[in-house]
């Protein structure tokens, strides 16, 4: 990145940003219009929260894909075809006439906007080492981490304004801006002699390396349990924060202090990080803020269970956590073994996408849309991922684990 003058080192990380954020402006801007879009269809708040669940399982069946073929055709054309196909299916969306034909649509509109997801992180690996990588993720997930904030407030007033149909209409405008930028100031970023045959043999050498290599499960984890316990809110909240008495109108805005924190804790990290912190000691900070989070979250919908504001300050250390969690795992997980980077962030963000899509789909069914059985649920899945961090933290640094490192 030596050669790079300031503005195009600028239009980089703006463009891998929005390919960063693409899936979730695609999922949370529809949010504050999910009971439109049940009374327009007729459906059942757990059939709506389907609208959802489709999507995030499209991006979790397709970055398996993305990541080998982008190791060996490269990233730039991939990338153009992915985001032009998410364009065009979001203009399609709000023409659809029954349900069925809205999922099939989101899914077509997950597969595109995979290419965003899992090229970004690939592309991050290619130019920067991995402390470089937890760096430029920590200067991207800052912007990123607004999105549940912005998207479904912009969503909101489009929804207010003209309708649902208006939301999946913005997300076509982003696509669009997104290949302008990408045409404009993104090279290929994977030079030939460097990409890896394509094969079914070599896909799975790739991803039967990255199973077994005991470091990647260690980081790749960490961000599952962070994105199921974040879609299950995301999911549920329409519906939970409206029966603890928040008006239909200011859900959109309820996701700005999850936002604040989520960037809040970003910022620390970075702080933490150029104070000398290693990557390593900032996720067991961010894990420990994540668990507090958790235990908040019982007690709140326990004690207060129609406090909607008690509920989202709980929800809110959650993601101070994830400001830790998300780009650090991400990080780790993507630079672990650098020749296997495109197979890495695929296998990686399906494992992470499919937890939240399960999240998003059965939250509901868990739930009841009960508050207290809400906090429980989540306070098992934080439970179970603080378990699993520490037994493969413990395997990594044993150092009869060494091997297992390696390709």
């Amino acid at each position: 990145m030596a050669n790079t003058t300031l503005s195009q080192h600028k239009i980089l990380l703006l463009t891998i940003t929005m390919m960063s954020v693409i899936g979730l402006v695609a999922s949370d801007i529809f949010l504050p219009a999910l009971p439109s879009i049940v009374e327009n269809f007729h459906i059942s708040a757990n059939q709506g929260q389907s609208i959802l669940g489709s999507f995030l399982f499209g991006i979790a069946v397709m970055q398996p894909l993305y990541g080998p073929v982008s190791d060996s055709f490269g990233r730039r054309k991939l990338l153009l075809l992915g985001i032009g196909l998410f364009s065009i299916t979001s203009l399609a969306i709000p023409h659809a006439t029954d349900l069925h034909q809205v999922l099939a649509l989101r899914v077509l509109q997950a597969i595109g906007a995979c290419s965003g997801i899992t090229l970004g992180r690939a592309i991050v690996s290619d130019l920067f080492s991995k402390e470089e990588a937890s760096k430029v993720f920590l200067t991207i997930f800052p912007v990123v981490g607004m999105s549940p904030a912005i998207a479904p407030l912009v969503g909101g007033q489009l929804n207010n304004l003209w309708g649902w149909q208006a939301c999946f209409l913005f997300s076509m405008c982003f696509g669009i801006f997104l290949i302008f930028l990408i045409l404009l100031g993104l090279p290929e970023t994977l030079p030939p002699q460097r990409r890896l045959p394509l094969s079914f043999r070599q896909v799975v050498w790739a991803y039967r390396t990255l199973l077994a290599n005991c470091r990647f499960w260690h980081y790749a984890i960490i961000p599952c349990i962070a994105y199921s316990v974040y879609f299950a809110y995301i999911a549920e909240s329409p519906f939970l924060l409206q029966e603890q008495g928040l008006s239909r109108h200011l859900v959109g805005y309820s996701y700005m202090s999850l936002s604040a924190t989520y960037v809040a804790g970003n910022l620390l990290a970075r702080h933490l990080m150029q104070r000398g912190r290693g990557s390593d000691q900032l996720l067991r900070l961010g894990y420990k803020i994540f668990v507090s989070g958790g235990i908040f979250l019982l007690l709140a919908t326990h004690l207060a269970p129609h406090s909607f504001l008690a509920c989202i300050v709980a929800v809110s250390v959650l993601t101070l956590g994830n400001g830790f969690l998300l780009p650090l795992g991400t990080s780790g997980a993507v630079t672990c073994i650098p020749a296997l980077a495109g197979s890495a962030s695929g296998l990686m963000g399906a494992l992470q996408i499919a937890s939240a899509a399960l999240a998003a789909e059965y939250i509901g069914q868990l739930s009841l849309h009960q508050p207290g059985r809400f906090g429980i649920v989540i306070l098992v899945v934080v439970g179970m991922g603080f378990i699993l961090y520490n037994m493969l933290d413990m395997i990594t640094n044993s150092p009869r684990a060494g091997n297992t490192y390696k390709v």
